[in-house]
């Protein structure tokens, strides 16, 4: 009976000495030289540490934020929040002619005509267009204001970078947001060196201004930048894009996307027969005079939302669920409304400069990550949402080519993170042998190729699905 329990010893200490062998040769890889890597990989069911190495140190995670963001929200606001929007008139005996202005309100809606969830992105218009008509509003003597007051007047988060604001996954979370906040910009190219022609931006905005020293290269990437503060309307674009092509598109923020809603409400109305005598217009300033409520616009649920934001990694829906969880935390700032947010979950000395992980301030350890990750999946009430947000490995959204040669095809549940210099990912894996494993893995300041570090990822992860 010794000698069984000897034996069963030995093979138990071979095994660990095994694996810390392969994790110790993995650390020691080439793609990781110079670099800092933070790994915890954790044992759901039996509450321990299989695998880490500086797991206590903070790092730049990039859009793994993400989960942070999402996970905070459900929390505080529940799966089934929803966001609204108000419509609503300062006169105060209404009789056919608004005598008075018609006022959008904003609560940080992301939504209204999103691409991620209506397939005629201006069908709330229509919607808003009959509430006004019922309302039996036939002309309208004031403006069209644009109530974008309620996120305050700061732009933009003050660590983003300024080669990011004016581009499409740069733009800011506000009060009132439209068409994802993006428009593009189509060009048409000749030979290399020479510059490119602006043939369409579409929807069109009719206060934007660009300035293009875009010009053709052999390169066949987008190289393309815009440039401008997120309220500014003259935008400089500069860059390279390919060369002989009829139509090549880049994407931009629109800027002040309060002002451009108050413009689309301005002509459908013309549209349809209803005059203004105003003009439209946006406001970051509370309006002093009072207003009645007709009309409130419900967005998708929170549930929805947080699938969006972490499948097709959605920097503007991050950043609203951000600022929702702010207001409801009456929080002055997103670092104290998710340290009082997550209090339970030991997640603490991560610093947090915004909701999606574009700056590149962001520093969380990967025990913040195991530790939040381990509070959702012990919170049965919403980790069902929370888990049916994320990528599955070789199947959709940022995973969608990540482990799709592996064996952990289908059975990593997470998100990615990238950005130059920069490499995480973080989620769920069920392990071959059934076990329920946090696997959380962040490169910074490595010189190889990001595809290597990819690799690296995945073979690590591939191990874990393997052997544990």
């Amino acid at each position: 009976m010794k000698s069984y329990l000897l034996v069963a010893i030995l093979l138990i200490f071979s095994e660990a000495k095994t694996q810390n062998t392969f994790f110790n040769n993995w650390l020691n890889s080439k793609a990781f030289k110079n670099a800092s890597i933070g790994v915890m990989i954790y044992d759901l069911d039996k509450d321990s540490v299989l695998l880490s190495n500086d797991a206590e140190k903070n790092l730049i995670s990039a859009s793994t934020m993400k989960l942070v963001t999402t996970a905070a929200a459900l929390k505080v606001l529940g799966p089934e929040f929803q966001f609204k929007t108000e419509l609503a008139y300062t006169d105060s005996a209404l009789q056919g002619v608004l005598h008075g202005n018609l006022i959008i309100n904003g609560f940080g809606d992301p939504t209204l005509g999103s691409k991620y969830f209506y397939d005629d992105p201006k069908i709330f218009l229509k919607q808003w267009i009959d509430a006004i008509k019922k309302l039996g509003i036939t002309s309208v003597d004031g403006d069209i204001v644009a109530n974008d007051s309620y996120l305050g007047s700061s732009p933009a988060p003050y660590d983003w970078l300024w080669s990011d604001i004016s581009n499409y996954y740069g733009s800011p979370a506000r009060g009132l947001n439209v068409f994802d906040n993006q428009y593009s910009i189509s060009f048409a190219t000749k030979s290399a060196g020479t510059k490119a022609e602006i043939i369409s931006v579409n929807p069109t905005i009719p206060y934007l201004k660009l300035n293009s020293k875009v010009m053709a290269s052999e390169e066949q990437q987008d190289n393309a930048y815009i440039l401008g503060g997120p309220l500014e309307f003259q935008k400089e674009v500069e860059g390279t894009i390919p060369a002989n092509k009829a139509s090549f598109k880049i994407k931009g923020a629109i800027p002040d996307p309060a002002l451009f809603l108050a413009f689309l409400i301005y002509e459908e109305l013309k549209k349809n027969g209803i005059a203004v005598k105003g003009t439209y217009k946006s406001t970051r300033e509370k309006p002093a005079e009072n207003s009645r409520v007709f009309y409130t616009h419900l967005s998708p649920t929170l549930k929805e939302i947080i699938a969006v934001t972490n499948k097709q990694s959605n920097n503007l829906f991050a950043e609203a669920c951000g600022a929702a969880i702010k207001m409801k935390t009456s929080k002055a700032d997103f670092q104290k409304a998710i340290d009082y947010s997550l209090k339970n979950c030991g997640f603490d000395q991560a610093l947090l400069k915004d909701a999606c992980g574009l700056s590149p301030m962001n520093a969380l350890s990967a025990k913040n990550f195991t530790l939040l990750m381990k509070s959702m999946y012990s919170d049965k009430k919403i980790f069902l949402p929370y888990k049916e947000s994320l990528s599955v490995s070789g199947v959709d959204g940022t995973l969608k080519n990540f482990g799709n040669l592996q064996n952990f095809t289908g059975k990593f549940y997470g998100k990615s993170g990238s950005m130059s210099g920069v490499k995480s990912y973080a989620g769920y894996l069920k392990s071959t042998s059934g076990k329920n494993i946090i696997v959380v893995i962040i490169a910074n300041h490595y010189s190889s190729e990001s595809s290597a570090i990819k690799e690296k990822s995945e073979e690590l992860i591939n191990h874990v699905f393997l052997n544990y």
